[in-house]
Formats: structure tokens, C-alpha cells, sequence
């Protein structure tokens, strides 16, 4: 959990509330060996039928697909000639009908003309889109505020242009943004604001700041933020280069400080360095906004922290891996300490699922082997219950479930993918991971370096079967998948 660069951390974020666009990055758990060639289990011998509808008695069922939605997805450039491109995509569920949306919406023949070279980001909705109209700068970036119409045409709305944003996520008719207020040395607050898209863009409502007082005093804070999908609470992790302090926003409440954190020891007495933690550390929201799931690690374990937003003084955790001493951020890798299920650190975004009954997280190992760092880096797509992170227990295999099963080598099969999102029927997860066939159908050989360095999208049921890539195109990188209604 290194710190990222604002770039880099919009990238990770990509697959959350808002879709980032054109801010590509460069291009242990083996969890057993998945479908190789990308296809499903034509057995079900994972406890589905044949035909993917899964028993009542595994706990790991996926619902019924209903195939009701499209996937939005980047399209940059991978190659010298186009690197400096970038389009806005969209699919039917089943891949078909694949269009570029920045075309179908006209926004390169606007006066002045845009694009979306330095990102967009499109509302959950389908509605409101948000164009960065030039590269970042120190204080964040400007953006061009447009509403699509019935036909998908773009329109940029009257006084629309915001400066300075840091960080930004659009919540049904509303977008909630950050930007610098003051700095003292490299420790800032920030003001959030809210603007009513469908009211008047003309009128910024602020209605926090952070962090502030002593809570400012060493903070490494960035200006990132998580919104739950009613836009009533928010959630900011104030770090420092030992330490994070995980805070809720409440509307009507204000901020409230829920856990802190620290490599080692506790709050008023805590001590370590290497700025570990970020606020763009993995968190997870329940679609009511109730609980929250912060991935982290403090001392000598990584766990997932549960808070109930009813109930801001309760913290509960699960253990998710240990190392015998000193701390595991730091020992992670040590030989015999990570079972062959087991993950080195969760990276991205979480997610629970539409039911609010469990999370879904992206755990990555990149743990040297033999002295050497991976070629090819090993990442899975998990599931594990809600009550299991609540019962305080240390993790068992048998508490979670790879969805991918992706094997561990710079090999065709390891996927690894980058984002994700699940569906809103809960049944299909669908992620960006590195391409499996060519454009002929062919598997891709391992070692090659597509299959290391391109992207595409894929669909997958969420109990692990009927794994299908949906895009190939060498010369464009698939990134920030972002599903959205039919």
C-alpha cells in the first residue's frame, strides 16, 4: 500500500462511482487453476449445474443472471502511434453492439471540441458526464459538466466548468467533489461540496471540511473520499506516515471519528514509518450505507474492519493473514508465511454485493520468488460473508471463495485483473484483466507479451463459472469497467 501519485490513485478508483477514463497505468494466491482457456465449466463440477444454476445447498450460489445492464468501458492506446489516444465505450451485456459513446455523443464536435484523452466520467445513471479538459496540475484538474439526451447526444451545461477538483463521484443527481483549502507544509485540508446537477450547477453547496485542527497536524491526506450510494454518508481515511484514522461523514451528524490505526501501537502512543497507508485504501460501502468494510493492516496483521454507521464507537475485525513478528506489511512475503490461498494485500476498490450479505475485493501476490520480483504478478477476485468479517475470527480457506482462480506465472491463465464492478441482479462480476485470445480466437501463448501487458473486459458469473473475455483489440487497452443500467 504504497503512496500513489493523484493519477495513480484515479486510476485505482476507476472501477467506484465515477468512470475514469484516459488515466491509464503502465502496463500469493494460485487459489488452484480456473478455467485456462477462459471458458466456463461446461460440469458445473463446482457445485453448479451445466447449465450455471446453482444448488440451494452451496453457500457460494450465484443468483439468477438477468443480463439487464451494459458495461461503459476506456479504450486507450497502446501503441506508439495512438498512445496519446483515448474513447469512451459501451456494450450490451452480452458484448454485442460495442460503440464508441464519445463519438455517439458528439463530444469532438463541440465548440469548443473535447474529448476524453485526459478522462471522463459518467454518472451511475447515465445521465451527467464530467470531461477533464486538460492534464492535472498541483492544485487538481478543470471539469466540463454534460448531460446526455434520450439519443446519448451530449450537451455541456450552462456554467458547468469546475477548477481545481482533487477527487469527485457522481451520486444519482448529485456530484460531490473535493478541492484544496489551505495548506500548512504538506499537510492540507480540504472543502467538500455538493452541486445539484438536475437544480443548478451554478451553486456549490460546501458542506465539510477536513481534516482539521489537530487531526491536520502530520496528515498525508490526499482529498479522497468514498460516498455511499444515498449520498448520507461518506467515508475519509486521514493518514500520516504511521498511521490512518478512518472518519464518517453523517449527514445531519458531521464527521465522526470510527478507528484508528496505527503499524504499531495505538493512538497516543503509536510509532513506525514508511507511509504505508492511503487514503485510497480499499473500502467497501453496503448499498444502505449502514456498513462499512475498511481492508488494512496494523502491527503484525491484515484484516477487514467492520463499522456500523448506527453504531460509530463499535469496530468490529476479522483476521485475514499474520506474520510471527515484527510488522506484516513487512514480513508479508517471508517464505511459509502466506498459505497458497492466501493474498498479500487487498488493492483497488471493494464492493458488497447488491443483497449487502458479502464483500467482494480484489487481492493481489507479488511477493519475490527465489529473490526475484514476478514477471507477472498473481490477482484474484474474492468473496467472503459479512457475518464472517463481524465474528472476530481468524480467516480460514474455507471462509473464502476465489471467484477467478487465477494460477500463479507470467502465464495465458493469470488474468490478473486490475478493476472491477458487479452487476446490479448480483450475478456477474465484470472485471479488466489481461487478454486470453488473439484476434483470431486463438489462446494466446504464455510468456507473450500481450497476455502480460494488454487489457481487455470479461464477464464472470459470481460463482466463478461461464468466464468469457468480451473485447480484443490489439491496439487499445481496455480499462475502468463501470456497469450501468440497461
Amino acid at each position: 500500500m504504497s503512496g500513489r501519485t493523484m493519477l495513480e490513485s484515479w486510476i485505482l478508483r476507476a472501477a467506484g462511482l465515477a468512470l475514469v477514463l484516459g488515466l491509464g497505468t503502465g502496463c500469493g494466491d494460485d487459489g488452484g487453476s480456473g478455467d485456462e482457456d477462459g471458458t466456463s465449466d461446461p460440469d458445473g463440477e463446482d457445485g453448479t449445474g451445466g447449465d450455471g444454476e446453482a444448488t440451494q445447498s452451496d453457500p457460494w450460489a450465484a443468483p439468477v443472471e438477468t443480463g439487464a445492464w451494459r458495461v461503459l468501458f476506456a479504450n486507450r492506446g497502446r501503441l506508439p502511434d495512438n498512445a496519446d489516444q483515448n474513447d469512451l465505450w459501451i456494450m450490451d451485456s452480452d458484448g454485442t453492439d460495442q460503440l464508441a459513446l464519445t463519438e455517439l455523443g458528439g463530444l469532438k464536435d463541440l465548440d469548443p471540441p473535447l474529448s476524453c484523452n485526459y478522462g471522463c466520467f459518467v454518472s451511475p445513471n447515465l445521465k451527467w458526464i464530467a470531461v477533464v479538459t486538460g492534464p492535472p496540475s498541483a492544485s487538481g484538474f478543470e471539469l466540463q459538466l454534460g448531460q446526455f439526451d434520450p439519443n446519448m447526444k451530449i450537451g455541456l451545461l450552462k456554467g458547468g466548468v469546475i477548477q481545481d477538483v482533487i477527487d469527485f463521484e457522481f451520486v444519482a443527481d448529485r456530484m460531490f467533489y473535493s478541492k484544496i483549502k489551505s495548506c500548512t507544509g504538506p499537510s492540507c485540508e480540504f472543502e467538500f461540496t455538493v452541486v445539484e446537477l438536475a437544480e443548478n450547477v451554478n451553486i456549490p453547496i460546501p458542506f465539510e471540511t477536513f481534516p482539521k485542527g489537530e487531526d491536520l497536524v502530520d496528515s498525508t491526506y490526499k482529498g479522497h473520499f468514498r460516498v455511499s450510494a444515498d449520498g448520507r454518508n461518506m467515508v475519509l481515511l486521514n493518514t500520516t506516515i504511521r498511521s490512518v484514522e478512518v472518519f464518517l461523514w453523517k449527514q445531519g451528524t458531521g464527521l465522526v471519528s470510527l478507528d484508528f490505526i496505527c503499524k504499531f501501537g495505538e493512538k497516543g502512543n503509536c510509532s513506525g514509518t514508511g507511509s504505508e497507508y492511503t487514503d485510497t485504501d480499499p473500502v467497501a460501502i453496503d448499498p444502505t450505507g449502514r456498513h462499512i468494510v475498511f481492508f488494512t493492516f496494523g502491527e503484525r496483521w491484515a484484516r477487514a474492519r467492520v463499522y456500523d454507521t448506527t453504531q460509530p464507537g463499535v469496530v468490529q475485525s476479522s483476521i485475514m493473514a499474520s506474520v510471527p513478528s515484527s510488522a506484516y506489511i513487512e514480513r508479508a512475503c517471508d517464505p511459509g508465511v502466506l498459505a497458497p490461498w492466501q493474498w498479500q494485500r487487498v488493492i483497488g476498490d471493494a464492493y458488497f454485493t447488491p443483497d449487502g450479505q458479502e464483500v467482494v475485493f480484489l487481492g493481489e501476490n507479488a511477493c519475490p520468488e527465489n529473490g526475484q520480483q514476478p514477471t507477472k504478478p498473481v490477482s484474484n477476485i474474492y468473496r467472503v460473508k459479512l457475518a464472517t468479517l463481524q465474528s472476530g475470527k481468524t480467516l480460514e480457506e474455507s471462509d473464502v471463495f476465489n471467484v477467478t482462480r487465477h494460477p500463479k506465472g507470467d502465464v495465458t491463465a493469470n488474468r490478473r485483473p486490475s478493476a472491477f464492478q458487479l452487476t446490479p441482479d448480483g450475478a456477474t462480476i465484470v472485471f479488466t484483466g489481461t487478454a486470453s485470445y488473439d484476434q483470431n480466437g486463438g489462446l494466446i501463448p504464455d510468456g507473450g507479451a500481450r497476455q502480460r501487458n494488454d487489457r481487455e473486459v470479461y464477464r464472470i458469473r459470481l460463482d466463478g463459472t461461464n468466464a468469457e473475455q468480451m473485447t480484443n483489440d490489439i491496439s487499445f487497452t481496455a480499462e475502468a469497467p463501470f456497469v450501468v443500467g440497461p
